[in-house]
């Protein structure tokens, strides 16, 4: 299901890699493909994340064979189904479990109220923002110390556009917005009313590795631990790792590993969604990830890439954007 009619790479090959990655390394996992989805309540939920109307484009493009939304963003006569079982799913699963990660497509941190967000030039792949979806579904079953973390080398333009005034607290990862799509993420972007102060953007430069990843990490899970939420969606991209072909972060192992023993350490109720990702980081750092998710011991090689002066800069502005958080004590 949705798979484009030319070369692209947001395809279902994604997915198929990533269980024979998990499937080599023995991580068991849950097929959940076949399971029931209940469409009106998948609309209703694709509504209240986005505009009626932006929904509706969706449906009529989703008539015909196949669409382009963008010079990005495809969609298909079976597209719109998958997005939305995955919106519902999201949703649905945001519940007490300690963590469940969805790896699933097609992909959704770029889509905002009515699909571009931010004055990005394109949905990047993206039809619908299944993070939203899921701190909504956290919402209705009475969580209210919502966080988001997303970690994939693009920020994360849709989720920020959608929660930007409210206020929980989102840390966006991403290669510098000067150098990459969308082009948005600065550090001085805090959200506005009740949000502000609860968003953060922490940039990388080109070529950044776990040397600086691991630097500013250890700041992030301080922040986290402080503000100690009660549940949390994360955006997990692997298109940070090392020769993506989408992106010039060099993140190894090392990064993805540590990430996932953040979450673990946090104990609240998570829900992860996959975002992008179409390199090794499909194989070596989601295998990564999980392991550090479930508290598997791991030694991975630290990498150092990062160019000493970037270094520098890339870590006094991350650490002074991190001081900026305004609710760490509520």
């Amino acid at each position: 299901m949705h798979k484009p009619g030319f070369e692209h790479p947001e395809n279902p090959n994604r997915v198929v890699r990533i269980r024979r990655a998990l499937t080599s390394f023995g991580v068991e996992f849950s097929d959940v493909s076949g399971e029931q989805v209940d469409f009106k309540e998948g609309f209703r939920i694709a509504c209240r994340v986005h505009a009626k109307d932006y929904v509706e484009r969706l449906i009529t493009l989703s008539r015909s064979a196949s669409a382009t939304i963008d010079e990005d963003t495809y969609i298909t006569k079976d597209s719109l189904k998958l997005a939305l079982a995955t919106l519902y799913l999201a949703y649905r699963y945001a519940s007490d479990e300690d963590a469940v990660f969805m790896i699933s497509r097609p992909p959704g941190h770029h889509a905002g109220k009515r699909g571009k967000a931010l004055g990005a030039p394109t949905q990047g792949f993206c039809l619908m923002n299944n993070a939203v979806a899921a701190v909504e579904g956290f919402k209705d079953r009475g969580f209210s110390k919502i966080a988001v973390l997303d970690f994939d080398a693009h920020h994360g333009n849709g989720t920020m556009e959608l929660l930007y005034k409210e206020r929980i607290l989102q840390v966006d990862f991403h290669q510098d917005p000067s150098t990459l799509y969308p082009h948005t993420g600065y550090p001085e972007e805090l959200g506005e009313g009740e949000g502000y102060g609860f968003k953060l953007n922490i940039v990388l430069p080109p070529a950044g590795g776990d040397d600086l990843f691991m630097s500013i990490l250890p700041m992030v899970s301080d922040l986290f631990e402080k503000y100690s939420p009660d549940a949390l969606v994360v955006s997990a991209g692997f298109d940070a790792f090392e020769d993506d072909g989408l992106a010039d972060l060099r993140l190894t192992e090392t990064s993805f590993y540590s990430l996932g023993r953040l979450i673990r350490r946090l104990k609240a109720p998570t829900l992860i969604v996959l975002e992008g990702g179409y390199g090794a980081g499909l194989q070596r750092g989601i295998v990564a990830f999980v392991h550090g998710l479930r508290g598997i011991e791991q030694t991975y090689e630290h990498h150092t890439s990062t160019p000493p002066s970037l270094y520098r800069k890339a870590l006094e502005i991350a650490t002074k954007t991190l001081e900026r958080f305004s609710g760490a004590s509520t």
